[in-house]
């Protein structure tokens, strides 16, 4: 089940100031109680960096962007399979150069 912390609101790598984030892939997602990621850190994160630092904060190894805007952060990832680059195609709410997953797509991203 996930549980929601905050409402709030790239390339392969991206860098921010010492951390980098490194894209895993699209995967698919699926309703609670059997979703991918633990939890939902932000349910409209505006930017994707929002995101990456709000799991980092919260100690945790992958963030997902989902369908625009929503952050979900968790240890592991891809109980539900990978699926084609092209069902993670919507534009990222605050960001229109970025892309942020898809409906139950998360692009998924390892916080280094």
């Amino acid at each position: 089940m996930s549980k929601v912390c905050e409402n709030e609101t790239t390339t392969n790598t991206t860098k921010t100031n010492q951390t980098q984030e490194v894209y895993q892939g699209c995967y698919q997602d699926a309703p609670p109680p059997s979703r991918d990621f633990d939890v939902l850190a932000i349910e409209n994160s505006k930017i994707p960096i929002v995101c990456f630092k709000k799991c980092r904060s919260l100690g945790y190894a992958y963030a997902g962007l989902q369908n625009g805007g929503q952050c979900f952060c968790g240890s592991s990832f891809g109980r539900h399979g990978k699926v084609p680059e092209s069902a993670c195609s919507t534009i990222c709410n605050g960001d229109r150069t970025k892309v942020c997953g898809g409906t139950w797509r998360n692009s998924v991203y390892k916080l280094i």
